[in-house]
């Protein structure tokens, strides 16, 4: 076993099969990147074992299951890649640990329930993408806290509620897309003061005047 490897990089292959939970015990891991590849079933649990690792590249695979709670134990992980999987279930609340983390992109799952109010401590992140889930519930306002957040991305959902005023004080945000959801009542005026934002799309929803 190469017990010392940092980095592992199979992207863009012809990989099938699950993700062999072995991989554990590299525990000087920094980066795995296996995405663009067939992998099929859960994420194992034992990843969160990987207490050395960075960056986590496992998207566009066939995954499938829940996201493994423990994940949250990665205090180091800067960015998390799990989109266009097959991943189903709820967000755990225990991504909310991950504080070193700049880009969470969780889009194109099946994943179901609430949007984690515990994202509200990421106050790292820079880029939150959650669209095309079926996540549903309000939109936490905690996520206002996140400062340097750029971009933020939770359109093709069934989130309901309000938009909350607490996005006003995102002064770093580029672009805020919430369109095809549930969202109803008015447009804050806080979000006037996003002098940055060039990209702001809330079409289908049930929003007034």
């Amino acid at each position: 076993m190469l017990a010392h490897l940092e980095t592992l990089h199979l992207q863009e292959n012809n990989l099938n099969g699950s993700i062999p939970k072995e991989i554990s015990k590299l525990t000087f891991l920094s980066e795995l990147a296996l995405y663009d590849n067939s992998l099929e079933g859960e994420l194992p649990p034992t990843l969160g074992n990987l207490g050395n690792l960075t960056h986590l590249f496992l998207d566009r695979n066939k995954l499938s299951g829940q996201i493994a709670p423990n994940i949250g134990n990665l205090k180091s992980l800067s960015i998390l890649h799990l989109f266009k999987n097959q991943l189903s279930g709820p967000i755990p609340i225990e991504l909310g640990n991950l504080k070193s983390l700049t880009e969470l992109q969780l889009h194109e799952n099946v994943l179901n329930g609430s949007i984690p109010s515990s994202f509200g401590s990421l106050k790292s992140l820079n880029i939150l993408y959650l669209y095309k889930n079926r996540l549903s519930g309000p939109i936490p306002i905690e996520l206002g806290n996140l400062k340097f957040l750029s971009k933020l991305d939770f359109s093709e959902n069934q989130l309901n509620g309000s938009i909350p005023s607490s996005f006003g004080k995102l002064k770093s945000l580029n672009f805020l897309h919430l369109f095809k959801n549930l969202l109803s009542g008015p447009i804050p005026n806080k979000l006037g003061n996003l002098k940055f934002l060039n990209g702001l799309e809330f079409h289908e929803n049930r929003l007034i005047i």
